[in-house]
């Protein structure tokens, strides 16, 4: 089933742009699945670099929601919060016993340009994110 075929909100990519800025400037990002933006931003990406472009897109997005009433009502940045997944939520493990990757608690958001319905998913990096804050750390000379 499409983003289109299911609950879903219309997100202008003005306030997923405002979003991804409110989750920390320092944030990275990684996008899987749209040339549009990984044409114009290398993977993975800073908070500061994908609002960017996502506000010089200037284009409806959708994005999956969990409420089985939406029906691509317009929203704001404010309610991403609640639609945003874990990555861990979208992997099988064959060990449950296991720990979960570190990766796992990072947050995702399933998504389409309006007019084109080609699905692709918006997820944080956390490690790419702890890997630059220790490169800045270790040339400041700042412990």
């Amino acid at each position: 089933m499409s983003i289109a075929e299911g609950p879903h909100y219309e997100v202008p990519s003005a306030e997923l742009a405002a979003w991804v800025e409110r989750q920390g400037l320092d944030r990275w990002w990684m996008i899987d699945g749209d040339a549009y933006l990984t044409g114009r931003v290398s993977a993975p990406c800073r908070a500061d670099e994908l609002a960017r472009v996502l506000r010089r897109a200037n284009r409806p997005l959708l994005v999956t929601a969990r409420d089985p009433h939406a029906r691509g009502q317009v929203i704001g940045s404010d309610k991403l919060d609640e639609l945003a997944d874990r990555l861990g939520n979208n992997i099988f493990q064959l060990d449950p016993s296991r720990p979960k990757p570190s990766w796992a608690d990072d947050r995702c958001l399933w998504l389409c340009w309006k007019d084109l319905g080609d699905e692709w998913m918006l997820a944080e990096d956390s490690q790419a994110t702890a890997a630059f804050k220790n490169v800045r750390t270790a040339s400041s000379g700042n412990p």
